[in-house]
């Protein structure tokens, strides 16, 4: 071997040692990700908020949506309120102050809309063109994100749809998917909701979406096995989150998922649970503002977020 050859290959297997070691790092860097907790947080109830913006009782509305723990990963604003209701000053401060002590934590706001909004597509002819859709998926992003700096949408299923009504949410969501999700490559997140086993219009879409959350609410953890059977073949277990409901004031939904001793109830099992193929992606909490509560108990008062804080601790250990 000549000097020139050598003093040129010793350089050579530095760079390919380096390479192979820095390779290694990053596969072990590349470990299951934590599991994300999700919450819906009801807007009605704010503090900023009427207390019969969607109620008719007399408390006062006493949680501010900077409240939620800093272990909720992705939290949804949740939006009803009875028309004719003064809303201004909650969403004056979602942009101002509650999305930017949010984002500063790493939690991630995003808005949840009903599919009814996805498959009502305005359009001249027979069926929507490809420019109505992407007119309507840009509308939609305008409308429900970009005035307060969201990070994605949740699209709520729970409907039967004509065979029209689901090709035009297909075409919304591919419309969508160069804007949000994991075809976009924008940090922007299109996540699908929905109280049913897997169906034909989940199919279509489930390439577009970041997470399926499942609406589990009152059901026993060995369903979720059934459940997640029907959805194996469309999603992968870390897009997989299961959900529990608290129990809403005046709600005849007896749920029962958060019945002390927390290590017996449904929403513990839930935390616990996993696919067989592998890790899920999470869970998440309905009505977080309700945490701590039981049914029947209609007060609204302050919680310290105990279920959800445990329930974090939980999917962390198990």
């Amino acid at each position: 071997m000549s000097n020139k050859l050598a003093s040129f290959l010793v350089p050579v297997f530095f760079l390919l040692s380096f390479s192979l070691v820095s390779t290694q790092a990053n596969a072990v860097q590349a470990s299951p990700k934590e599991p994300v907790m999700m919450a819906y947080y009801r807007t009605w109830r704010d503090v900023t908020m009427p207390h019969d913006a969607n109620s008719t009782l007399p408390d006062q509305n006493v949680t501010a949506m900077t409240d939620i723990p800093e272990g909720v990963a992705i939290v949804s604003v949740f939006h009803y309120v009875n028309p004719g209701t003064n809303q201004q000053k909650f969403w004056d401060t979602l942009r101002d102050t509650y999305v930017p002590t949010l984002h500063a934590r790493g939690t991630r706001v995003i808005r949840t809309i009903d599919i009814r909004e996805v498959w009502n597509v305005p359009h001249a002819g027979a069926i929507p063109t490809t420019e109505e859709y992407d007119r309507y998926a840009q509308q939609l992003i305008d409308t429900y994100l970009t005035p307060w700096n969201l990070d994605g949408l949740d699209i709520d299923m729970e409907s039967s749809l004509t065979a029209k009504q689901e090709a035009m949410a297909a075409g919304t969501f591919k419309a969508l998917s160069q804007h949000l999700g994991p075809n976009a490559n924008t940090g922007k997140l299109l996540i699908y909701d929905t109280n049913k086993d897997n169906h034909s219009l989940f199919q279509k879409v489930a390439s577009y979406v970041d997470y399926l959350f499942i609406q589990a609410y009152g059901r026993p953890a060995s369903s979720l096995d059934k459940t997640w059977n029907t959805y194996k073949s469309s999603v992968t277990p870390q897009q997989f989150l299961p959900g529990i409901s608290f129990p809403e004031e005046q709600d005849h939904n007896r749920w029962n998922d958060t019945v002390e001793p927390y290590e017996t109830s449904r929403a513990y099992s839930y935390a616990k649970w996993h696919p067989k193929e592998g890790q899920k992606g999470g869970m998440f909490v309905y009505a977080i503002d309700r945490d701590g509560k039981q049914f029947g108990d209609d007060t609204i008062t302050k919680t310290d977020f105990s279920w959800t804080k445990r329930l974090i601790n939980t999917m962390n250990t198990h």
